[in-house]
């Protein structure tokens, strides 16, 4: 199996057409099947003013088919603090945070 209960994923909307806004979750995998994946974690939403990422304060559950073709998935490593899940702009670049550590670059482009 691809993904375990437990798993730990970051999951981008790719953008379809060029307004688009990329949309991440950040969660872990409570169960997989077929190429869905239901996955309990915090949705990040960039602030339409400062182009900033807020964190939206309520966990939720969603389900993803990973098969789609819409989605980029990424996995994360268990040591990643998932309450402390960060989008931070920086280097014309976009990182993904947990503040004890972890960095992980998840741009679209290529920064120089």
């Amino acid at each position: 199996m691809i993904l375990n209960q437990g798993d730990r994923v970051l999951v981008i909307h790719r953008r379809l057409f060029e307004n688009d806004h990329s949309r991440f979750f950040i969660g872990t995998v409570d169960d997989y099947e077929g190429g869905i994946a239901r996955v309990t974690g915090f949705t990040f939403a960039r602030d339409i003013v400062d182009g900033s990422f807020c964190r939206k304060s309520e966990p939720r559950t969603k389900l993803f088919s990973l098969s789609s073709g819409t989605l980029l998935a990424y996995y994360i490593s268990s040591d990643f603090v998932m309450e402390n899940a960060q989008l931070e702009t920086r280097n014309q670049g976009l990182w993904l945070k947990d503040g004890a550590g972890f960095e992980m670059d998840v741009s679209e482009w290529i920064h120089k």
